[in-house]
């Protein structure tokens, strides 16, 4: 939960916290961690380029990052800050992912066993994809086929709902559907396929692929002596994620380099859109005090040749800004300069010479 507001940083967390706690009702508060400033957009970025996920530059992290700043915009609920913020960790996060290779490889077990079975068939785009297994894994390679552009993709399980973005049948439907599948990916706590329900269903002996990560084994290894069928188990998929692992610790010095420079890059922008609101806020505040000041000015003027607003009707007549601009403006000055002075008379730990600059006062003026 990214917070950005004008209270106290302790504030913000201890509101922060009593949000999740009640998302999280089996914790207490105190539980969640917490950070403020540079360390949040630190962990933000993090977040972003795939630092800080489970799996080691996983993919999916930077779509949801993308999605919540969209959500939060969409809701009125994104603050300046908070959009220079993520808009800056999303361009970060894309930068590792297309010039280190913290994303290369495949890290996860659910992410090579896609990669292996598209390897092995040259590629699952206009496939017929079957997943068995409704569990975590299950749904992790539904996430990691949603992006293939398969034919057709469809979760075997006893108990998923109906979805709009797959089919779903039950275990026992298994064997009809099983002619029609080029890829399967097994992650069940049963036998899924054996050796003679694969050589009926698969007796034309066209290319497919079966991907076991059950444990026990889902399906029977002498399945791979059925032709067409190119069988992997979870032991051969650990393979490829221990070189894919390797593969993207060696970017992580190269991928927070280029965070440090972006981080930089933003805190640079954050105080160029702090200054920019302090002056939007000073002409705002200005602008009120000299309506203010018109207002009372024109409210005690004798001349209603400038026909003052219905509702200052009642004002008593006497002199104005028509008879007295002088008076006006001195009053209008007073007004304006009064809080600055008075805050310059409490400061004592501000360089004269800054406060020269911003006052522009010259040398001569002291």
């Amino acid at each position: 939960l990214f917070v950005s507001g004008r209270r106290p940083a302790g504030d913000l967390l201890a509101w922060g916290r009593r949000q999740l706690a009640a998302l999280r009702t089996s914790e207490d508060a105190s539980v969640f961690r917490g950070a403020v400033d540079a360390v949040a957009v630190e962990h933000l970025f993090r977040v972003a380029a795939g630092l800080e996920s489970a799996v080691l530059g996983e993919a999916q992290i930077l779509g949801q990052v993308r999605r919540s700043r969209a959500a939060a915009e969409r809701a009125g609920a994104l603050s300046p800050a908070l959009r220079l913020a993520f808009d800056a960790a999303v361009r970060a996060g894309q930068r590792v992912r297309s010039t280190t290779a913290l994303a290369r490889g495949s890290a996860s077990t659910a992410s090579a066993a896609v990669r292996w079975a598209s390897d092995a068939l040259g590629g699952l785009a206009g496939r017929h994809v079957t997943v068995a297994g409704g569990g975590q894994m299950g749904r992790l390679l539904v996430e990691h086929l949603a992006s293939v552009r398969a034919a057709s993709l469809t979760l075997i399980s006893a108990y998923a709902p109906a979805h709009a973005g797959f089919h779903v049948i039950r275990p026992e439907a298994i064997a009809d559907h099983l002619p029609q599948t080029e890829v399967l990916f097994a992650a069940t706590d049963r036998t899924v396929l054996d050796r003679s329900t694969a050589l009926a269903c698969w007796a034309d002996g066209a290319p497919r692929a079966v991907v076991d990560l059950g444990m026990p084994r889902n399906v029977d290894a002498e399945v791979q002596r059925v032709p067409g069928v190119a069988l992997a188990d979870i032991d051969a998929l650990g393979d490829v994620v221990d070189a894919g692992l390797a593969v993207r610790r060696s970017a992580i010095p190269a991928a927070e380099a280029l965070l440090s420079d972006a981080l930089a890059e933003l805190a640079e922008a954050l105080e160029t859109l702090s200054r920019e609101q302090l002056v939007a806020e000073f002409r705002r505040r200005s602008e009120a005090i000299r309506q203010e000041t018109l207002a009372y000015a024109c409210g005690r003027c004798n001349d209603r040749t400038c026909a003052l607003p219905e509702a200052d009707s009642h004002s008593l007549p006497g002199p104005g800004p028509c008879s007295d601009p002088d008076g006006l403006t001195r009053t209008l000055t007073t007004r304006l300069l009064h809080d600055v002075t008075a805050a310059l008379r409490e400061t004592h730990d501000v360089d004269d010479d800054l406060l020269r600059r911003l006052l522009s006062l010259s040398d001569a003026d002291a």
